[in-house]
């Protein structure tokens, strides 16, 4: 009988197996990542097309086969200009093959109507406001499921997914779910198949809330989200490039207009590469630089911008009201009350913070010395008029910008480390006020050509237009001139800033990224570099087009009174300008400047005042800053000296 009962229960056991828990702890495991880390970009897509780039450039480096530590250093040193590279080539990426779907305009003209910011407001309003801009109430995650043993199966089951105790998001087993997950607590994610027990684990995405503050260099003068576009008929002087639409509305479009603030500035960049690089976080990207500013006129109180306007004959450039400041535009969204001013410093009253600021970028000191009359010193004609200089902010020779240097950037900066202190809230649990969270970004050197020397130049009326320095400016070369005593003047003076910038940063606390003049990142990129190789190509080009004569290819056209139409050299500024294609120099020229942006003085009505366009010279607004390719290279410059601070914010052990 006994025999029986237990023949009878191993056959039952047979037809009906014991089923073993699917999934369990040591046999599968949860991986996941934040889905867009960069929360400016209100589209996904966007920041995955900045990812897939970084990518694809790490692929390339790891085909250089290079030693271990070299390749470390490559990406480590490169990867923002590396994935610059791969968005804006006009060939296929790392090839000579020309892309058949190159779009001329660059990879930030399709993204800037899917941002965070709103150019009305100009606040970060446009993504649910601006209170869940700066605090996340929580971040999309993708979670997956990778096995730990070879023969685990589960792709045939169904998973239930939870973040704590809410209702389950199914989903078939072996394939990806996106699931929000709160912030700043985080949450239990669980995953089981069906009707059986679990495995869980705990999720905390660290959301890094990161400011800048800054000049033309860090804004991204000069390369606007959307350039300025030429026609093929229309003409300039009967000779030089037209807008295509000659309003207004032709105008290049910025993330900021009054500002001249990009999606290409370095600081911007550099936020966006630490979203890239950290899956598990996120970066909240608070950016308020400003072209022109400087530490008293545009980060602590009020700027003349480089926007101007015509009203009833007069030229005036836009000035911000009182409150108009870079440090009030910080606080507006930081601060949970209105900002008020205390002894002509900005404060939060209360100190009610909507949040801390983990990390604060920081570029300026040039304006409050003269750098940009220093640039006239350097480049105008001797005997130019009062008008140009004042175009310029006056020249300053060498010697008075070393005494500015000496006797004004010290009080300029103890200044600013005063707002900074009562206004920005980078504290640290144990130590208060956490002054080495403020990065300041050195100037690149812009002056040297392709073989990393200065800029070589001609006396003035010495066959000037063989140089490719004059070459750069030829439609001004009536009032530009660039002559080697002055340029080597000049160079020596960025040395001499790159010095004491460093050493006032280290006075402040502050860390100093040097790295973007140390390490000569712009090391055969200068204004005047091209690469003699790629000579037909249109970005390699330093000549502005024209339709005229000259008695010469690298001589300023002279008109033509004939009337034929001739046909454009050195190339088609309607089909062939390409302001983002990678080329040689890093630096916008004046004839790039005014290919790329155009600037034209608007009156009240929209139209363009072409007089006063002239009598301003803003055609030539944005000349002598970064290219694209420039400001990711300053980009990859602060990473170097902020990724240790990085990891430590986000509780990570050294590498």
């Amino acid at each position: 009988m006994r025999t029986a009962i237990f023949s009878i229960l191993i056959l039952f056991s047979m037809l009906h197996p014991a089923v073993a828990q699917t999934l369990t702890s040591s046999n599968v495991q949860i991986n996941w990542q934040v889905e867009n880390r960069f929360r400016l970009f209100a589209s996904q897509k966007d920041f995955q097309a900045h990812e897939r780039a970084w990518k694809q450039y790490l692929i390339h480096v790891e085909n250089q086969h290079l030693g271990d530590d070299e390749t470390r250093r490559m990406i480590a040193s490169t990867a923002v200009i590396g994935s610059e590279h791969v968005l804006n080539d006009r060939y296929i990426p790392f090839t000579r093959i020309l892309r058949r779907n190159y779009d001329w305009k660059g990879w930030a003209a399709g993204m800037l109507d899917r941002l965070c910011w709103d150019p009305k407001s100009r606040t970060h309003a446009a993504c649910g406001g601006v209170d869940a801009y700066v605090v996340p109430r929580s971040h999309r995650v993708k979670l997956w499921l990778t096995a730990l043993q070879a023969d685990t199966l589960y792709s045939e089951y169904n998973c239930d997914w939870r973040v704590n105790d809410s209702a389950p998001e199914t989903a078939p087993c072996d394939e990806p779910v996106s699931l929000d997950i709160p912030w700043p607590t985080g949450a239990t994610v669980s995953v089981a198949v069906q009707g059986e027990q679990g495995i869980s684990t705990d999720l905390q995405v660290k959301d890094l809330l990161i400011a800048g503050l800054g000049d033309s260099f860090a804004s991204g003068e000069g390369n606007p989200d959307v350039p300025v576009a030429f026609s093929e008929e229309g003409r300039f002087r009967n000779l030089y490039p037209r807008r295509a639409v000659n309003d207004n509305s032709g105008s290049a479009r910025w993330m900021d207009e009054t500002c001249h603030r990009s999606l290409y500035g370095h600081q911007l960049r550099a936020a966006l590469q630490i979203a890239i690089e950290n899956p598990h976080s996120a970066v909240t990207f608070l950016g308020y630089s400003c072209s022109g500013a400087s530490v008293d006129e545009g980060i602590i109180g009020p700027q003349e911008h480089v926007e101007y306007e015509s009203r009833n004959g007069q030229v005036t450039a836009v000035t911000g009201s009182t409150k108009d400041t870079q440090m009030r535009w910080l606080l507006r969204e930081l601060c949970l009350s209105r900002p008020e001013q205390e002894n002509d410093f900005w404060v939060c009253p209360g100190n009610q913070y909507r949040r801390k600021v983990d990390l604060l970028f920081l570029s300026v000191g040039g304006n409050d010395i003269g750098f940009s009359s220093l640039v006239a010193w350097a480049t105008l004609r001797d005997n130019m008029t009062s008008k140009l200089a004042k175009y310029f902010g006056a020249t300053v020779s060498p010697g008075k910008f070393a005494e500015n240097m000496k006797e004004n950037l010290p009080g300029d900066y103890g200044r600013l480390a005063k707002a900074i202190e009562l206004a920005v809230p980078l504290t640290d649990p144990q130590l208060g006020f956490d002054p080495s969270r403020v990065i300041l970004t050195a100037y690149p050197d812009i002056l040297e050509d392709e073989t990393g020397q200065v800029c070589p130049a001609g006396e003035e009326g010495e066959d000037e237009d063989l140089y490719p320095a004059n070459q750069s400016l030829d439609v001004w070369s009536s009032w530009l001139v660039v002559t080697p005593k002055r340029l080597t003047s000049t160079h020596d003076q960025l040395a001499a800033l790159h010095k004491r910038m460093g050493e006032l940063a280290e006075d402040h606390g502050w860390r100093f990224a040097g790295r973007a003049y140390e390490d000569r990142p712009f090391r055969g990129h200068g204004f005047c570099a091209r690469n003699s190789a790629a000579g037909n190509d249109p970005a390699e080009q330093l000549m502005m087009p024209c339709v005229g004569k000259s008695e010469r290819p690298t001589a300023t056209c002279t008109q033509s009174w004939s009337g034929k139409q001739r046909d454009w050299r050195p190339y088609n500024p309607a089909k062939e300008n390409y302001p983002y294609a990678l080329r040689q120099r890093w630096v916008r020229t004046f004839n790039d400047a005014y290919l790329a942006v155009n600037q034209k003085v608007i009156t009240r009505d929209g139209f363009i005042d072409a007089n006063a366009s002239e009598s301003v010279f803003v055609e030539t607004t944005g000349a002598m800053h970064p290219s694209a390719e420039g400001h990711a290279a300053m980009a990859d410059a602060i990473l170097l000296d902020a990724r240790k601070e990085v990891r430590r914010l986000l509780g990570q052990d050294e590498p």
